[in-house]
């Protein structure tokens, strides 16, 4: 199956975002690849080439189009193993992550390099995570970690059984919103920013998700896109990406 864009486009600008999973054998680049892609069919339309294709295959979105998120199309790349796959196609994804286990956390520098050479935005996936490697992989002079996933035997079992995973208690969200906007911005200076033009898109911190409605209705009620995205992290509940409705939305 080959990335594509769907034919199907709003009257809106309806951006396609290509998230690119790369990594050696072995490394679970295929379960992520699988876990990201489910869950983004709930938010919209996705499309997945690679061995991924094999679980989640296309499907058409769960939500209200019109103003019920962000109005992308996503298109998940899960690649080949190995480094040469991100050197012949770095430049076909907007974002990329390297899958590594602590045992393989030598490899991701091969792909640092290529990212560096490449301008490529990389991110660091941790796979099969245990407690005794959180100071190991706090430590890590690599990329930036986007999420790690504990051993959980239910996962294997699932993609066994040619199905897609379900983590109970843990989101693979956090891997989205580094994929669209890494940095993180106060309310009112994201609100000032997408006003501006500086940026045209944004990603704002949720202390409590109380507060997400308020926020996301704001946004919308200036004209912009919006959603709330959760997240793994202990000191928040998780973030509003919000978006000029026009444009090119790639980090800017």
């Amino acid at each position: 199956m080959e990335i594509r864009a769907s034919n199907h486009r709003s009257k809106r600008d309806l951006t396609t975002h290509r998230i690119g999973f790369f990594g050696e054998r072995g490394v679970g680049k295929t379960t992520v690849s699988v876990l990201v892609a489910d869950r983004l069919s709930d938010r919209g339309r996705v499309v997945v080439s690679g061995e991924a294709s094999n679980v989640v295959d296309d499907r058409p979105t769960g939500r209200r189009p019109a103003r019920a998120g962000l109005e992308t199309e996503w298109a998940i790349r899960d690649a080949d193993v190995g480094v040469e796959p991100f050197e012949r196609s770095s430049d076909e994804v907007d974002t990329a992550f390297v899958v590594a286990t602590p045992e393989t956390l030598g490899s991701v520098s091969a792909y640092e390099r290529v990212a560096d050479r490449t301008d490529t935005d990389l991110f660091l996936i941790v796979t099969r995570f245990t407690e005794a490697d959180r100071e190991a992989i706090r430590e890590f002079d690599g990329p930036e970690l986007a999420e790690y996933f504990y051993e959980d035997e239910g996962i294997d079992a699932a993609l066994a059984a040619g199905e897609a995973p379900s983590l109970e208690e843990w989101t693979v969200e956090a891997i989205l919103v580094e994929s669209l906007q890494p940095e993180r911005f106060e309310f009112d200076t994201a609100l000032d920013a997408l006003e501006t033009g500086t940026r045209s898109i944004v990603n704002v911190e949720v202390g409590e998700e109380v507060a997400v409605a308020g926020i996301v209705r704001t946004f919308r009620s200036r004209g912009f896109l919006a959603d709330f995205f959760d997240c793994n992290c202990r000191c928040h509940d998780g973030h509003v990406i919000a978006r000029s409705p026009s444009g090119d939305h790639r980090h800017r």
